[in-house]
C-alpha cells in the first residue's frame, strides 16, 4: 500500500519498518500497566527494547517479522480490554488475527499466546474471536484456492514444508537452540531463564498475571518451531521471542522488588547493565557504519548502466533486494513453479548475481548461456555469502521459448 503512493524504493521499505518498530515501542509501553504493572515498569519494557541491538539491526530491514511482532504486542494489548462493556476489542481481535496470519503465516505459533489471555478475560470472546477468524481466513483459503492464483498459492505451501524430524539430531537441535538464543540479548536471555526457574520454585504468583503467561507460552511455541525447523536457525525467527522476553523481565523485577529487596536489586541491576551495554552497541553501529551491501548495489547499477545493448534484467536469489536499491529490474533464480531453465529463455535476463562459487545446478539450469564474471565485491563476513559476483549472461544461440 505504501509502494502504491511511493513507489518501490529502498527509502519507502525501511520508514515502514522503522515506523512499526518504533510503534511497537510505544505499544509495550501502554502494555505494561494493562497487567498489573506500573507505568515505571512500561518504561523500563519501553527502554530495554529501544536499546536493543538485536530490534536495531531488524527495524531496518524490510522483513515480516518486525511486522509480526507489533501485530502480537497490539493483540495482547486489545485482550487486555476484552470484558469491559465495549465490543470494539473483540471486534478488532477478530479482524488482527487473519491480518496476522495473512501478514506472515508463522503467525500461527503465537496466537495460542493471544487466546489464552483471552480466554482469561473471557472465554465467551475467545469463542466469538477464534469462530470469526477461523471463518474470515476459510472464506479467503476458499477463494484463493479456487481462483486462478491457486498453483502458485500451492508451490509457496511446498516450497515452506518442513523437513522430517531427525531424532537422533534433535538433542544437537536443541542445544545449538538454546546457544543461539543469545542472538536476542547476551544479558535479558540469560536473566529471562533464571526467572523461569524463579518462578516455578518460589514467585509462582507470577504465572496468575495473564500476560506473564502468555509471554512465556509464545516464546514456548517459538522455540518449538524453531526447533522443528531443525538446522535452519535464522535469526529473525528469534526476534518473535525478544519483547515476551522483555515483558517476563519487567513483570518479575515488579515482582521481586516487593518480595525480596535484594533479589529485586539484583535483577534491577542487572536490566540496568544491559540497558548501558546494549546502548553502546547501538553506538558502536552508529559510528562503524559499514555500507558493503548498497556500495555493491550501486556499483553493480553503474555496470548495468554502462552497458545498455545487454538486457537490463537481474537474476538471482538477491537480485530483488538489489533491484529495491538500484530499480533495476529483477527476477528470482529458486522460488517460482516455473523451471529455471524455462524461466530463463522466457525472460531472458543479461545480468546473472550469485554468491560465492556458482553451484552445479544453476550451472546446468543456464546450460543455453555462457556466464562472464564481470564483477566481484567482499559484503558479508558469513562463509556462504562473503563474495557477491556479477556476471554478463550471454546466449549462446537463439533459443526460444
Amino acid at each position: 500500500m505504501v509502494f502504491h503512493f511511493t513507489g518501490v524504493s529502498f527509502l519507502a521499505a525501511r520508514v515502514v519498518n522503522v515506523s512499526f518498530s518504533i510503534a511497537t515501542v510505544v505499544l509495550v509501553f501502554l502494555l505494561v500497566p494493562r497487567y498489573r504493572g506500573t507505568r515505571l515498569t512500561g518504561a523500563i519494557a519501553a527502554l530495554l527494547l529501544a536499546v536493543s541491538p538485536f530490534a536495531f539491526a531488524f527495524s531496518r530491514l524490510a522483513t515480516l517479522d518486525t511486522v509480526m511482532v507489533f501485530e502480537w504486542t497490539l493483540a495482547v494489548w486489545l485482550a487486555s480490554y476484552i470484558g469491559s462493556s465495549v465490543p470494539w476489542p473483540t471486534i478488532s481481535l477478530c479482524f488482527l488475527i487473519p491480518l496476522m496470519l495473512l501478514t506472515k503465516t508463522t503467525s500461527l505459533v503465537l496466537l495460542p499466546a493471544v487466546f489464552w489471555v483471552v480466554w482469561r478475560k473471557s472465554p465467551r470472546s475467545a469463542v466469538v474471536v477464534g469462530a470469526t477468524a477461523g471463518t474470515a481466513m476459510a472464506i479467503y483459503l476458499y477463494l484463493v484456492l479456487h481462483s486462478r492464483y491457486a498453483g502458485d498459492y500451492r508451490y509457496f505451501f511446498k516450497i515452506n514444508a518442513m523437513q522430517l524430524v531427525k531424532l537422533k539430531e534433535t538433542g544437537c537441535y536443541l542445544l545449538e537452540l538454546l546457544q543461539n538464543g543469545m542472538w536476542i540479548d547476551r544479558i535479558l536471555y540469560p536473566a529471562g531463564l533464571a526467572v523461569l526457574v524463579l518462578s516455578l520454585a518460589w514467585l509462582r504468583a507470577l504465572w496468575r498475571n495473564p500476560l506473564f503467561a502468555a509471554s512465556w507460552i509464545a516464546l514456548a511455541a517459538q522455540s518449538l518451531f524453531i526447533l522443528r525447523r531443525q538446522d535452519d536457525y535464522a535469526p529473525r525467527y528469534f526476534l518473535v521471542m525478544l519483547v515476551p522476553l522483555i515483558l517476563i523481565s519487567v513483570l518479575a523485577l515488579q515482582e521481586l522488588l516487593t518480595r525480596n529487596r535484594v533479589v529485586g536489586g539484583l535483577l534491577a541491576a542487572t536490566l540496568g547493565v544491559a540497558v548501558v551495554l546494549n546502548a553502546f552497541e547501538i553506538l558502536g553501529f552508529l559510528t562503524h557504519r559499514q555500507y558493503q551491501f548498497y556500495s555493491a548495489a550501486k556499483s553493480i547499477q553503474a555496470i548495468v548502466n554502462a552497458n545498455p545493448g545487454v538486457h537490463r534484467l537481474l537474476l538471482g536469489t538477491s537480485a530483488d533486494q538489489l533491484s529495491l536499491m538500484t530499480g533495476i529490474p529483477a527476477i528470482n533464480d529458486s522460488y517460482s513453479s516455473e523451471d529455471l531453465t524455462e524461466k530463463a529463455l522466457h525472460y531472458q535476463p543479461g545480468w546473472y548475481l550469485g554468491w560465492n562459487d556458482l553451484d552445479q545446478d544453476i550451472l546446468d539450469s543456464l546450460s543455453a548461456y555462457r556466464l562472464d564474471e564481470v564483477a566481484n565485491f567482499t559484503v558479508f563476513d558469513r562463509d556462504d555469502r562473503n563474495r557477491l559476483k556479477l556476471y554478463r549472461m550471454v546466449l549462446l544461440k537463439e533459443t526460444h521459448p
